[in-house]
């Protein structure tokens, strides 16, 4: 619990059952539930997941046995989360790249109701351009050029990084930046920043 809001962690994965692990590991102890979504791994990640739930209550996993992709995974995430009672849900990739000690720049824009959906921005503080390979730099710059142009929300940059925040006044919407456009037009309001 955070500031008296129950907070989940989704967890949307395929085949890491190395850097789930560390991922896992690193969770903060603010966070009430941890929902796994094993993507069809063809890996161990199941196995590994269920070892570290018997130490760690707060995992749960939901097994995919069809690869459906991040964008469903993040949504079952969502439901569940839901259907639990969860005040926000956070996102996170189960590869270790996303500092979860940083989860409360998340969570305070959406519990001071500032924002209804918060979402990080490796270009503001210039990680980006020393970790990230040359190509998917400007393959990132271009998906969120375009996005930019087609939203009309210029505040937005770096549309592929997944480490986000929703609170459930806004229903769990099924956010995707595929659907950033409509998420703007009907006016939630969001909240870039740097991770």
């Amino acid at each position: 619990m955070y500031k008296g809001k129950k907070i989940s962690l989704v967890i949307p994965a395929h085949n890491e059952e190395k850097l789930i692990i560390p991922t896992l590991k690193g969770v903060p102890e603010l966070i009430d539930r941890i929902y796994v979504i094993d993507d069809a791994s063809t890996d161990d990640m199941f196995n590994v997941v269920r070892g570290l739930q018997k130490k760690d209550k707060r995992i749960k996993i939901i097994k995919h046995h069809k690869n459906q992709g991040v964008g469903i995974g993040i949504i079952h995430g969502y439901k569940r989360s839901s259907e639990d009672g969860y005040d926000i849900a956070v996102v996170v990739g189960g590869d270790n790249q996303m500092d979860l000690l940083e989860v409360t720049k998340f969570l305070d824009p959406i519990i001071n109701n500032e924002a209804d959906y918060a979402k990080g921005n490796r270009f503001m503080h210039g990680s980006a351009f020393k970790d990230m390979p040359g190509k998917r730099f400007i393959g990132n710059s271009v998906l969120s050029f375009l996005t930019k142009f087609a939203s009309g929300y210029w505040k937005l940059f770096d549309t592929q990084d997944g480490y986000t925040a929703i609170g459930k006044e806004i229903g769990y919407f099924p956010i995707h930046f595929d659907f950033i456009a409509g998420f703007i037009v009907v006016g939630f309001n969001l909240f870039p920043f740097g991770v």
